[in-house]
């Protein structure tokens, strides 16, 4: 029978030789590819219009069906896309 300690020596050993592989292994990069969400929030409007919160709720009622995407919470969310294309629409 073997030494206890012998037992959990070796299998730190070999622990720490695969994490010292996992360290010198190149990064993991993100896909270049990576499409944004399709939705936006209605802080990221917020923000990138800057419409304050009272301007934004009445633009939301003139804004065409599906732009606004409703759930079962009142939280909304705006389909990018659609929104996009509706910012870019003359008054």
């Amino acid at each position: 029978m073997q030494n206890p300690f012998e037992i959990i020596a070796s299998r730190l050993s070999t622990i720490e030789a695969l994490l010292i592989d996992i360290k010198h292994q190149p990064p993991a990069t993100a896909s270049p590819l990576v499409a944004p969400l399709p939705i936006f929030s209605k802080k990221q409007v917020m923000e990138m219009t800057g419409w304050p919160p009272g301007t934004l709720n009445q633009k939301i009622a003139e804004m065409p069906e599906g732009v606004v995407i409703k759930g079962r919470s009142r939280r909304k969310c705006f389909d990018r896309e659609k929104f996009l294309e509706w910012l870019k629409t003359p008054a």
